[in-house]
């Protein structure tokens, strides 16, 4: 007897708990569905990286402009067209990208300088969201998205490299309590290191930034 009432005291617990993270997902939801907030990002280095042959004599300036809207609208919300949606933006953008930037090219022997290339960012989209759906809209994912321009020029201001540059990173759905992060924050940081893994993935880029190398006097 006192078993069974264990156990049925132990389901009606499980249900409680379930409730409260479905409501408390829901007013979360809510709650930022009307405005975009903005996120505090920190950006994870490449581990393993390289010195790239030359690099130590090529001074790189970064400048990065933010052209991104206040609000766009996403080709997402044609999926999920009746779900509760969160949408998120990051705090002072073009300086993380910059600071993203400074720090790849320094792991591969790069200086951080004028006077040598000038690479030049211009943000698109950097943004993450959240959204809600299914039955009690227990089915929460959350997706970001970054895409820029990316150009590098000479002294001279030849244009040596430039490309349209975009990652998603890999949606993820609950529990989002597992992350150790905000779902929009962990979104948000994965984008950014897939953009940059792909651009220095990339011979033309770096072969770019090396032909901007002024020869000796």
């Amino acid at each position: 007897m006192l078993s069974e009432f264990c156990r049925r005291g132990s389901r009606a617990v499980a249900l409680v708990a379930r409730g409260l993270v479905v409501v408390g997902s829901l007013f979360l939801l809510a709650s930022c569905a009307s405005e975009v907030r903005k996120l505090p990002i920190t950006y994870v280095p490449q581990q393993n990286v390289q010195a790239i042959k030359g690099a130590d004599a090529v001074p790189v300036e970064v400048t990065v402009e933010d052209l991104e809207p206040e609000e766009y609208a996403s080709p997402w919300d044609s999926l999920n067209p009746w779900g509760q949606i969160a949408r998120f933006h990051v705090e002072e953008a073009g300086d993380t990208v910059k600071r993203a930037a400074e720090t790849e090219l320094k792991a591969r022997g790069f200086k951080i300088a004028g006077g040598g290339a000038l690479l030049t960012i211009q943000l698109d989209r950097f943004a993450a969201r959240i959204e809600t759906g299914g039955v009690l809209g227990l089915t929460n994912t959350a997706r970001g998205y970054l895409s820029m321009r990316v150009q590098v020029r000479s002294q001279t201001g030849k244009v040596l490299f430039s490309r349209n540059v975009g990652a998603e990173a890999d949606p993820i759905s609950g529990p989002f309590w597992k992350l150790g992060l905000h779902p929009a924050t962990h979104e948000l940081q994965g984008s950014l290191a897939e953009v940059f893994k792909g651009l220095f993935a990339d011979p033309a880029f770096t072969t770019a930034i090396l032909a901007a190398r002024q020869p000796a006097p």
